[in-house]
């Protein structure tokens, strides 16, 4: 609802009328032209104007400081997309190397883990060995002593 409208519907000088919805941005836009008069906004910054309060107030009273407040705001959410898609890439730079880096842990931990079985393997078999021969330094010990005796 535009300031005009509402001034017209409190004094009772004009019937509220509902618009269509084809028509309604237009409708709307056309009053936003009259108040404005020189026509200085577009249809697509109308739009903009109307749909924020603020907007709307600065364009009534200053239609050149409302296009300089709106190219400032586009500049800086240009920005920001522009800071997001850097942190996007970024991010997808980082998750590619670290992907790369994970890979090369789960190969260096299965060369790891096998090297680990092979060395508990061969444990194994040394303390086997070392049984067998204590053993077999008992029997000698025990043949000497009875040969000896």
């Amino acid at each position: 609802m535009n300031a005009r409208f509402l001034s017209l519907s409190l004094f009772g000088e004009e019937s509220p009328k509902m618009l269509s919805p084809t028509n309604s941005v237009d409708a709307n836009s056309n009053a936003f032209s009259l108040e404005f008069g020189n026509g200085e906004f577009t249809g697509a910054e109308l739009k903009k104007i109307m749909a924020n309060e603020k907007l709307a107030e600065i364009a009534l009273s200053d239609p050149k400081r409302a296009r300089s407040q709106t190219a400032r705001s586009k500049e800086r959410k240009m920005r920001y997309i522009a800071e997001l898609e850097q942190k996007v890439q970024t991010l997808q730079t980082e998750a590619t190397t670290l992907s790369a880096q994970l890979t090369l842990k789960h190969r260096d931990f299965g060369g790891l883990t096998s090297q680990n079985n092979e060395l508990k393997f061969r444990l194994q078999a040394m303390e086997q060995q070392a049984q067998l021969r204590d053993g077999m330094n008992f029997v000698f010990y025990i043949y000497y002593f009875i040969s000896s005796s």
